[in-house]
């Protein structure tokens, strides 16, 4: 048996029965009080079966008839009928009478088949085939096949919805004739578009695109309004250019603001070259200006040491995004960044070359530097000489360009050496580590000659990890395990004053702090389930041995980061409940100075609810980390206005295939909401078909857009799309009929 699109065929089933031709004369002369059997293999040595009431051989015109119930079963192939005539020479069969030809992949009704086993080519009358990958009907008066995947059909139907036992189906296309190759397309005369029967759209000549290949052609549309830009339709075409490549157009019409659209192409040169390049363009005749936005990424694999990547944001105005753009992070970026890395693996490190282009978006302007290029090495040797001792140095050498100012080039080199494997009782670690920083510049921040500044930072670190394991019932554990960590650090105050303030390597202050932490984890563990970890809880917090940096205490505000996990699997109601903290705590004043919570429970493929929540206090905050240690609180942020955020998403099924949800963003400060997105979907009962809408609504804007899916067939692509992807999909992932998954 083989499968090429949804309708099966048989593979030379004349060698199958071949087997058969040795049987006498006649088998059955009449009709058995049981049926008759016939068990045969065949030259491939898969064996058939057949069964009927009665089965003959006439030996003169070289023709087996079998007569009534027939049934005939190779491997997962199963036909039955009411009466099959097969002829020995000429390899034409004659089914009639209730034809079913079945197999894991399809089916195929029909009252009468008539099929050439040696050419594979044959004629059904009034027949239907279900494929059953993707729920497809076709049906027709008269189905003429010419090869494995090529039939042509009169007076027929099309159709992805549930249509058994003469059901109505939601929807389907009608023809009076239609010519189709399940690797090529499906192209129809005469062609009605119906809703439960009823003839809505009509279609005097119809081409869709089938087979595994992609091919071009026109995209659902997509129809939308905003309150700002107007009635707005957007039209796309896909341009299959080759199996590597395409190209998406899509040009979009703004009653109110202009004309534009995008360009999207997409290519995978190699399984180790790919990429996604994509322009919106808008000729904005209410600024009298043409706009564009450039985003793209490529990567490639040279060999698998050697790689390459690309991004690319650039938008020809700086307030494209902020004035254009449907998602709310992107309007709130600050600058937006392109990059290009090559980097080079090496056996004890790596070679790499960067470049970054910064383009201010909100804030900043011409005076932003930017790396052109920067070169770096990186050296890892561990066990230096047999010893428990590694060696690392990183290289670094940028050049900073601006439009405006003074351009300024940097070499930065730090070595290092730490001891690894050091212990006592295989209970306590002990980590001693030193780097020496050498940074030169090719100008001061004032004076054009040249600067430079020597470092060294020295850390010893002690450390453990403590775990008990304690049964819960047959074969299931709970692990606890505590890491306490120690760290002492020192950097010695430089002077700084006259160098170029750029990023963390130009701001190296002072250092002597002790930082100790605690870590926690719960996970649960079993033989016939994966480790899950419940919870796992930071606690940390430095005390400064020497003066603290301006605005800093002696002890910083002690910081707590919690992970909380449950799967909830057994419940009728629940399936998981998630909660992660961020917050910072200070001993002092008795109160949280930030604090950062997110939370999402679920019940099943039902429903979901998330919030999430940002507070930080008025005033100084710590600041967690730097280019030394990623957990130390040596310093704090200049004083700065509270922040108060809340952000809550849902989503839920309602009776009649309905599901909504919902995301919102409110600053509880300024009692003003930054966005507010609603979704709803419309799913008939077999999934076939979907139809929904997508709300959003910014402070100076609100925008509505219309989505439809018709099962196997399309879906609307677009902004809205994603965005009821990103809120529906919890509870609808992996689901069919769907805008954002049409298959």
């Amino acid at each position: 048996m083989k499968v090429l699109g949804h309708l099966p065929y048989v593979s030379c089933p004349l060698i199958l029965l071949a087997a058969l031709f040795s049987l006498p004369t006649v088998l059955s002369a009449e009709v058995p009080p049981e049926k008759s059997e016939v068990n045969a293999s065949s030259s491939r040595g898969v064996p058939v079966e057949i069964t009927a009431d009665r089965i003959e051989y006439d030996q003169e015109r070289e023709e087996y008839h079998a007569i009534g119930a027939v049934d005939m079963t190779r491997g997962a192939v199963r036909l039955t009928a009411d009466d099959a005539t097969l002829q020995k020479l000429t390899g034409r069969l004659i089914a009639i009478g209730h034809v079913h030809l079945r197999d894991g992949q399809s089916d195929v009704w029909s009252e009468q088949l008539e099929l050439n086993m040696n050419t594979e080519a044959g004629v059904l009358t009034t027949g239907k085939i279900f494929g059953k990958e993707r729920n497809s009907f076709v049906t027709g008066n008269r189905l003429q096949r010419f090869s494995e995947t090529h039939y042509r059909i009169k007076d027929g139907s099309f159709t992805n919805c549930d249509a058994k036992d003469g059901e109505i189906p939601a929807w389907r296309f009608t023809f009076d004739d239609v010519d189709l190759d399940y690797e090529d397309s499906l192209f129809g005369k005469g062609v009605w578009f119906n809703v439960n029967d009823v003839p809505i759209i009509p279609l005097p000549s119809f081409q869709y695109p089938l087979g595994a290949d992609r091919k071009s052609g026109l995209l659902i549309p997509t129809p939308g309004y905003n309150s700002r830009f107007g009635f707005k339709y957007r039209q796309s075409f896909f341009w299959a250019i080759d199996p590597s490549q395409d190209l998406t157009i899509s040009p979009q019409i703004l009653t109110e603001r202009g004309y534009g659209g995008d360009l999207n192409y997409r290519y995978v040169w190699s399984r180790r070259a790919k990429g996604q390049w994509l322009m919106n363009a808008l000729n904005d005749t209410d600024q009298g200006r043409k706009r564009f936005q450039f985003r793209g990424a490529h990567t490639q694999q040279f060999n698998p040491d050697l790689s390459f990547r690309m991004n690319l944001n650039y938008s020809t105005d700086r307030d494209f995004l902020q004035d254009l753009s449907n998602s709310g992070v992107q309007r709130a970026l600050p600058s937006q960044e392109s990059n290009l890395t090559l980097l080079q693996r090496l056996d004890h490190g790596a070679l790499y070359l960067w470049g970054q282009y910064l383009q201010p978006l909100n804030t900043g302007g011409d005076r932003t530097f930017q790396r052109l290029p920067e070169v770096g090495h990186r050296l890892f040797l561990p066990g230096l000489l047999g010893s428990p001792v590694e060696l690392t140095a990183d290289t670094t050498f940028v050049h900073f360009w601006r439009e405006k100012g003074f351009n300024v080039s940097r070499v930065d080199f730090v070595p290092g050496l730490s001891v690894e494997g050091l212990h006592a009782g295989h209970t306590v670690g002990f980590r001693p580590q030193f780097k020496f920083r050498e940074v030169a510049y090719s100008r001061g921040l004032t004076e054009r000659s040249r600067q430079h500044r020597g470092t060294y930072w020295a850390g010893a670190e002690v450390f453990s990890n403590l775990s008990k394991r304690f049964t819960v019932g047959e074969d299931n554990w709970l692990r606890h395990s505590i890491k306490p960590r120690v760290i002492y650090e020192f950097v010695p105050q430089t002077r700084q004053a006259k160098l170029v303030q750029i990023d963390a390597v130009d701001d190296l202050i002072n250092k002597s702090l002790l930082t100790y932490s605690l870590k926690n984890r719960l996970s649960y563990q079993g033989r016939q389930v994966a480790s899950t970890t419940w919870l796992d809880l930071l606690l940390a917090q430095s005390y400064h041995v020497g003066d603290p940096p301006p605005l800093a205490s002696k002890f910083s505000d002690i910081w707590a980061r919690g992970v909380f996990h449950q799967p909830l699997g057994g419940q009728d109601y629940l399936s998981a409940f998630n909660v992660n903290v961020d917050t910072f705590w200070d001993r002092k004043e008795k109160e949280f100075t930030q604090f950062n919570t997110d939370g999402v429970i679920q019940g099943h493929k039902r429903w979901y609810l998330s919030v999430g929540q940002r507070y930080s206090k008025a005033g100084s905050r710590t600041r967690r980390g730097d280019i030394w240690n990623p957990i130390s609180f040596n310093e704090v942020f200049a004083p700065a206005e509270k922040i108060l955020f809340l952000t809550a998403g849902a989503g839920v099924r309602l009776p009649a295939g309905i599901t909504v949800g919902a995301r919102w963003y409110h600053d509880l400060r300024t009692g003003q909401t930054s966005e507010l997105d609603v979704v709803a979907l419309y799913q008939n009962p077999c999934r076939c078909f979907s139809v929904g809408m997508s709300y959003i609504q910014f402070q100076d804007q609100k925008q509505y857009d219309f989505l439809i899916s018709l099962t196997g067939l399309w879906g609307s692509q677009g902004n809205a799309t994603q965005l009821m992807r990103e809120i529906l999909s919890p509870i609808m992932g992996g689901e069919r009929g769907v805008p954002w998954d049409s298959r």
